[in-house]
């Protein structure tokens, strides 16, 4: 049996598919998806981002791969394989939470997490019994799981080194815009210790990304995870929350393991709009102490900020970048809030009649998707790249890192000037991702 697994790029708003040469950093879907097929199958990965789709390659069944910004384009791959008679199944995060939407464009929807359902998928379809619809009755426990199929992807595609690997999934915390806990449930868990660590040694690069939404929600598991790494002598990079600079200890054991970069959800710097996201984790009279504990440690960090929040009024965009000068932040991105199909902000907000623009996420461009109650979209939308154009305008960057030097300068420098460059055509950063 011939399979063919694809990640569909992104799309411009005309449709047109948003291709590059090459890809900033490996994602874990592909690789790992590979990992959970069965011997039996003849499986090869394309990442539409870069290559050209093989519609030709006489393939019994195709899987995609679909988050809400890349649903247009698996929409369009998928309307092309079938024309050809080949049959089509999608899965992710798009068709965890429209799968009725998805089953109008292909014959099955693996819905939630694959651990369970795509290898019974697959038996099935051998057996000329494919189903429509495939959800696990129960979340995985994350044991004896196989290893990604790294080796089926050409790495020299990527330009970061990192390699993907998953240690905990779900999150203990319920955002109101956040589709984790839809997806993952809001148990939090983890994979052993040691399996993680077999994993990590067979990275030929010894870098590493880790993709967990929050690889600190257990401050224990991560605790002894990063002193597990401590010996493997690899760098990485990792999400964890802005309250995990309150311990210590689990920072300095991050540095021996050979963290490289933490991105971080600060979301926003008043508390208010934080309140009303139910993102009561994050206390902003801490944010100063935090970061500092992070560089105290030379820990090189990156803070993700979202507009349009029903306690944001005008001001919100200065006091950010206000904030931003303050702790002299080396990396930042901003973004319209774009709740997703599921969550409950989308459904308070359809219940409100606020939705203006529900196809605006699945396109770039950062379009603000609702009427915010204290600034029009426009104005949301016109924040965020005012906040880009100064947080990334050359003397910012020189200042930043060369006026007093600092220890991020190499991490950070070639990062913010292709950012720059970026910004300067009105792309989002983000889309090198």
């Amino acid at each position: 049996m011939k399979l063919l697994i694809i990640q569909p790029t992104t799309s411009f708003q005309d449709g047109t598919p948003y291709r590059t040469k090459r890809r900033w950093i490996m994602g874990l879907t592909l690789p790992y998806l590979a990992g959970l097929t069965p011997p039996w199958v003849q499986v090869r990965l394309q990442d539409d981002r870069y290559m050209d789709i093989d519609y030709g390659g006489g393939y019994d069944l195709v899987a995609l791969t679909t988050t809400i910004a890349t649903a247009a384009r698996a929409y369009d791959i998928a309307a092309e394989f079938r024309k050809r008679g080949t049959p089509v199944v999608m899965g992710g995060f798009h068709a965890s939470l429209l799968p009725e939407e998805c089953l109008e464009h292909c014959d099955a929807v693996v819905e939630g997490e694959a651990e369970y359902s795509w290898p019974e998928l697959l038996e099935d379809f051998r057996a000329g019994k494919m189903k429509r619809r495939y959800k696990a009755a129960e979340l995985h426990d994350l044991k004896g799981l196989p290893a990604p199929r790294w080796d089926l992807l050409d790495r020299r595609k990527y330009l970061a080194p990192f390699l993907p690997v998953m240690t905990t999934r779900g999150c203990p915390f319920r955002c109101s815009f956040c589709e984790v806990p839809v997806v993952y449930g809001t148990r939090y868990r983890h994979r052993p210790v040691d399996e993680v660590i077999g994993d990590m040694r067979r990275i030929p690069t010894r870098k590493i990304q880790i993709v967990d939404d929050n690889i600190a929600a257990s401050r224990d598991y991560a605790k002894e995870l990063f002193s597990a790494m401590i010996p493997l002598g690899v760098r990485w990079s990792c999400l964890w929350t802005i309250n995990t600079s309150r311990d210590t200890e689990l920072l300095d054991l991050a540095v021996k393991a050979g963290v490289s970069h933490v991105n971080i959800g600060i979301e926003s710097v008043s508390q208010s709009s934080l309140s009303s996201i139910n993102k009561r984790q994050n206390k902003v009279g801490e944010y100063v102490q935090m970061l500092k504990e992070l560089e105290r440690r030379g820990i090189f960090y990156s803070l993700n900020f979202m507009f349009g929040l029903d306690e944001d009024m005008p001001g919100i965009f200065a006091e950010t970048m206000d904030f931003l000068k303050r702790v002299n932040a080396p990396m930042a991105f901003f973004n319209t809030v774009t709740p997703r199909e599921g969550t409950v902000m989308r459904s308070q907000l359809i219940e409100e009649g606020r939705i203006v623009n529900p196809l605006g996420d699945r396109y770039l461009g950062m379009q603000c998707l609702f009427t915010p109650k204290n600034m029009t979209p426009q104005a949301v939308e016109e924040g965020v790249w005012r906040c880009f154009r100064e947080f990334y305008s050359l003397p910012k960057i020189v200042k930043r890192f060369l006026f007093p030097p600092n220890s991020y300068i190499g991490q950070g420098l070639p990062s913010n000037l292709i950012f720059a460059w970026a910004v300067r055509r009105r792309r989002d950063p983000v889309d090198f991702y």
